[in-house]
C-alpha cells in the first residue's frame, strides 16, 4: 500500500511500512504503560530493545481498502493502567503521525488489549475503537 498525496508541488507516496514504523516507535515510547504483542496476545519480546525488530510489525496492522485506512494495534497493558486513558493516548499519537505526513486521519483505529500484565499475563480481549469517518 502506498498512500499518495498530490498538491501543487507534485505527488508524495508513503509506504505502509513507513507508517507502521512511526507507530511502533511511538508505542515503544510508552513502554511504561504497555507492551506490544501479536494478534494472539503473545509478547513480541521479553526484553525490548531500542532498535525496531521486524517482529514488532506483528503488533501493528495498517490497511487501506477502497480508500479507507484502518489501523489495528495489539497490546498488553500493565496492571493498574487505565484502558481508556492508554487508548486515548495511542489514538492521539497515531493521528499526529498521520497529520505530520499530511495524510487524512485513519477512518478507524482499533486498540486491542490482549492481556493484563501483573506477575503473569492474564488473557483479555478488550477492544477500544475510534471512528474518524
Amino acid at each position: 500500500m502506498s498512500v499518495i498525496v498530490r498538491n501543487d508541488f507534485g505527488a508524495v507516496a508513503v509506504n505502509k511500512g513507513v507508517i507502521e514504523r512511526m507507530i511502533i516507535e511511538d508505542l515503544l515510547g510508552m513502554s511504561d504503560v504497555l507492551l506490544l504483542c501479536n494478534k494472539k496476545g503473545k509478547l513480541i519480546k521479553e526484553k525490548p530493545t531500542p532498535l525496531i525488530d521486524p517482529d514488532y510489525y506483528d503488533a501493528v496492522d495498517v490497511s487501506d481498502k477502497k480508500g479507507r485506512v484502518t489501523v489495528k494495534i495489539y497490546v498488553i497493558l500493565y496492571a493498574g493502567t487505565s484502558i481508556p486513558a492508554a487508548a486515548g493516548d495511542v489514538f492521539e499519537r497515531i493521528e499526529q503521525d498521520f497529520d505530520m505526513l499530511r495524510l487524512d486521519r485513519p477512518e478507524i483505529i482499533k486498540f486491542k488489549v490482549r492481556g493484563i500484565m501483573s506477575d503473569e499475563i492474564e488473557k483479555r480481549s478488550i477492544d477500544v475503537v475510534r471512528n474518524n469517518a
